[in-house]
């Protein structure tokens, strides 16, 4: 028997069912009453039963829902450690009162967990302030344009946010691409003419393109049959400056030139 009166296991109403429908967590009075129960405290057990066969999920202070608060709550933690530089204490209470609140505990422990993972980290303060700061691993921006604009600062240099992001952007690949394709075609003397790289990387909007970034996105071209890259027969025999001036794919081959298809 079931903790409903009257009612065996095989009775038991769509609890998940209809808190998918709803838009937030449900407390058990809400429920007991979409189900016609007496009362949200003699519903209450059924609600645990189905937390504990993984059903629903508890969302804290007699609150359900469909939805697993953890993963929601790693979520907006790395969201937020990426757009603000906080403390632990400060993320976690950020993450957690967006809505629906989530737990203060469990955000603690997804906290915890992604620091553990690597995806988040306690870095230094930032300088002039005291405490250690949680910082988003993989968009780390927030906190270097903060750190950097302070360091420069404590050496009498001026910059705005606005430079320092800019300097810390790192170029679309997919972008750069395309200015190699509108380039290629643009000094090629007729279509489809080999256009060698040193020429490419020559051209204003190239000319400040990282080459691990500029190698990229000349292969990329490659793999969507856009173009065709020509291998350099003896680039072994270069010297390391006119290596450099060729696309390689890390494995020692290198290319010196590229054509549209």
């Amino acid at each position: 028997m079931s903790a409903l009166s009257g009612q065996n296991v095989l009775e038991l109403p769509d609890i998940r069912g209809r808190l998918e429908q709803a838009e937030k967590p449900l407390s058990a009075a809400a429920l007991s009453k979409l189900f016609k129960q007496k009362n949200g405290k003699a519903f209450k057990p059924v609600l645990d039963a189905e937390v504990a066969a993984g059903r629903i999920y508890s969302w804290g202070a007699s609150l359900y829902w469909h939805k697993d608060p953890r993963p929601i709550a790693r979520e907006r933690l790395l969201d937020v450690a990426a757009a603000e530089v906080l403390a632990s204490s400060a993320l976690d209470k950020r993450a957690s009162k967006d809505v629906p609140k989530i737990p203060a505990g469990v955000v603690r422990e997804a906290r915890l967990q992604l620091t553990s993972e690597g995806m988040l980290r306690i870095a230094a303060p930032i300088p002039g302030s005291k405490g250690k700061v949680i910082v988003n691993v993989r968009k780390p921006g927030a906190y270097l344009e903060q750190v950097i604009e302070r360091l420069l600062a404590g050496f009498g240099l001026d910059r705005s946010r606005e430079r320092i992001r800019e300097l810390l952007h790192e170029p679309d690949v997919r972008e750069i691409a395309d200015k190699i394709f509108a380039a290629m075609n643009r000094i090629a003397f007729s279509p489809g003419t080999t256009v060698t790289f040193y020429r490419l990387r020559q051209q204003p909007e190239l000319a400040g393109i990282p080459k691990a970034v500029f190698d990229q996105a000349a292969f990329l071209l490659q793999q969507e049959r856009k173009a065709m890259l020509a291998v350099h027969d003896h680039a072994a025999r270069l010297p390391a400056k006119e290596q450099d001036e060729l696309v390689t794919d890390g494995l020692g081959n290198y290319y010196v030139s590229i054509y549209a298809l």
